[in-house]
């Protein structure tokens, strides 16, 4: 097998689902943020930063999140009138730590802490 190619029946490097409870959209995103993704990732973000009045983006389940993932969370946090990030993982953490870019952003542990 080829660098990057994926077995049959296993999951997509990134899947994003989304949920809507009246002016809040959350998306939750699992699985890596890199080149292959950002794509798909980028759009979804960004149509739930112009349907949403508040977007909450559970990150809980990403394992690596490149440097353009975090210009996406950028473009999000500056294109939604509110913008919540959900991070459990160290390595996620570390990265909106080490780049600076979570300094910027309003980073939570919990979606039911950000939706009180």
């Amino acid at each position: 097998m080829l660098p990057g190619q994926r077995v049959s029946g296993e999951p997509p490097p990134l899947a994003v689902t989304t949920s809507r409870d009246d002016d809040v959209v959350v998306l939750t995103a699992v699985g890596e943020i890199d080149a292959a993704t950002i794509g798909r990732f980028r759009t979804e973000l960004s149509g739930a930063c112009v349907t949403g009045k508040r977007v909450v983006l559970d990150l809980s389940g990403v394992g690596f999140l490149s440097c353009a993932g975090l210009h996406a969370l950028e473009e999000a946090n500056a294109a939604s009138p509110r913008f919540s990030v959900i991070v459990k993982t160290a390595l996620v953490s570390r990265i909106l730590d080490v780049s600076g870019v979570g300094a910027d952003l309003d980073v939570w542990r919990d979606v039911e802490d950000v939706l009180i």
